[in-house]
């Protein structure tokens, strides 16, 4: 059987355990770093946010479609619908974080 995720608050605690910081300034850097995302990725920001060796974040914009065919699986009927223009989020592994891993 496989092991439960950690919660927030456990891996608050062990990464102040391993650094030797406070949990309250460890989720302070959390906060940072929350905030940060936010505004990297927001309206107004480069759409892109890298955590070194660990992840990229990027946003994606979808173009809006007039008349996309949609097709029911369970009945089989296809309705056409228009779809706003939207955004969507990818995150992608960097490669010392496949090493790590896999």
């Amino acid at each position: 059987m496989a092991a439960k995720r950690l919660t927030k608050a456990q891996i608050v605690a062990e990464l102040a355990e391993k650094t030797g910081l406070t949990k309250r300034e460890v989720a302070a850097v959390f906060d940072g770093l929350r905030d940060l995302i936010k505004r990297e990725l927001g309206r107004r920001g480069p759409g892109e946010f890298v955590i070194p060796d660990i992840i990229k974040l990027k946003l994606k914009k979808t173009p809006a479609a007039k008349n996309k065919k949609f097709r029911n699986p369970g009945t089989g009927e296809v309705i056409f619908k228009d779809v706003p223009a939207g955004r969507k989020l990818r995150a992608t592994p960097l490669k010392k974080l496949k090493d790590l891993v896999l």
